[in-house]
């Protein structure tokens, strides 16, 4: 049998994990579709390079900007770190990293795992009409990652 002390624990764990879930929906009530798209712009003045992206809401009248930077570890290697804004959530569950994709070269993606719902930002080139390249921001948006998994 478990102690009343025990059972205590057990159901504030529990309590805490359902309010945790809640304020996730509704941070990400504006999040109506499974997928979205913005174009990262260059951030002029950063240290490194640093590029910005701008999803607008459903119906919210606002936006997530997903901030990207490119940064290089001890042997060189290029890697990427994302950060998310325009959602209260906590400020370590913002941050991701970015892992280079094997379908391309420059192709990038990475997920931030909340409660109950995952967020998959993937960092793809385009080529311009005018043979120019721009880069698309795409997250997709799965919801009860418990049963799924953060696939990416």
């Amino acid at each position: 049998m478990k102690s009343s002390h025990a059972a205590a624990m057990e159901k504030r764990r529990a309590a805490t994990e359902q309010a945790k879930k809640d304020v996730t929906d509704y941070a990400l009530a504006g999040l109506r579709r499974p997928h979205y798209a913005g174009v990262f712009r260059r951030i002029e003045g950063a240290t490194s390079p640093t590029f910005l992206a701008k999803i607008e809401l459903d119906g919210f009248e606002r936006h997530l900007e997903i901030r990207v930077s490119v940064q290089r570890d001890k042997a060189g290697q290029r890697y990427l770190n994302g950060l998310l804004s325009g959602v209260s959530l906590l400020s370590e569950a913002r941050r991701f990293e970015l892992t280079g994709d094997s379908g391309g070269a420059d192709r990038y993606s990475g997920a931030i795992e909340l409660h109950g719902v995952c967020l998959i930002v993937s960092v793809l080139p385009i080529t311009t009409i005018n043979s120019g390249r721009i880069y698309l921001c795409h997250m997709e948006v799965l919801r009860e990652t418990a049963d799924i998994g953060c696939r990416r």
